[in-house]
């Protein structure tokens, strides 16, 4: 009985090992049909403003009566050993949020039926980059910032996103990487420039009145 005890203990240790010698991940997931450039588009935005790595994972069933945290919670019960978080995409309708994150729960689930508003398919990019920016930062326990320039900053309508930054400010980057490697996450080389700049537009095009909940 012990033996079998020692050995079973001995297989937990390796497969942590293993995680932890290979480094951690987030998760991507969609719900209904996205088009696979423009989230490829999205994941090399995130993995270069944060040099975090982005896998893409199994769609999540997403039912319209379902709410974004009932949407969110079934995509983080399906999350691997080595992943840290999951952000999910889809269209959600303008009667949900534009966004929710849970933290707690490791979840983060954004609305491109809000972010789309008024945008082209480069700016919507932009947005969902911004955002998901956002989503990650806290998952790895960051909070907002009060700097203007930082993509971390506050922020009241969706149109909003196209006058702020679309990266961390310096302080905010040193902190999601020194909170990062503390989660396990596998870092890459981040590009400080790697955005190209958008200029404002404005739009009649109705936007969301909120940025991603956060609980």
């Amino acid at each position: 009985m012990k033996k079998t005890i020692f050995l079973l203990c001995g297989l937990m240790a390796a497969v942590l090992s293993s995680v932890a010698a290979e480094g951690r991940v987030f998760a991507l997931a969609t719900a209904g049909d996205l088009e696979p450039g423009f989230t490829a588009r999205v994941v090399d935005y995130l993995e270069a403003q944060t040099g975090a790595v982005l896998r893409p994972t199994d769609p999540v069933a997403a039912d319209a009566a379902e709410s974004l945290e009932e949407i969110g919670r079934t995509a983080a019960r399906a999350l691997k050993e080595d992943e840290v978080g999951v952000l999910v995409l889809g269209r959600f309708g303008d009667g949900q949020p534009q966004g929710v994150c849970l933290p707690h729960e490791r979840f983060g689930i954004l609305n491109l039926s809000r972010l789309e508003a008024g945008a082209d398919a480069d700016r919507l990019v932009r947005r969902t980059g911004q955002d998901g920016l956002r989503v990650l930062a806290m998952l790895v326990g960051m909070s907002a910032c009060p700097f203007p320039l930082c993509v971390l900053t506050g922020y009241e309508q969706t149109e909003d996103l196209d006058r702020m930054s679309g990266n961390f400010c310096p302080p905010c980057r040193d902190r999601f990487e020194r909170l990062a490697r503390e989660a396990g996450l596998l870092m890459k080389p981040a590009a400080p420039d790697a955005e190209a700049p958008v200029e404002a537009e404005t739009s009649d095009a109705p936007a969301a009145d909120d940025a991603p909940a956060v609980d």
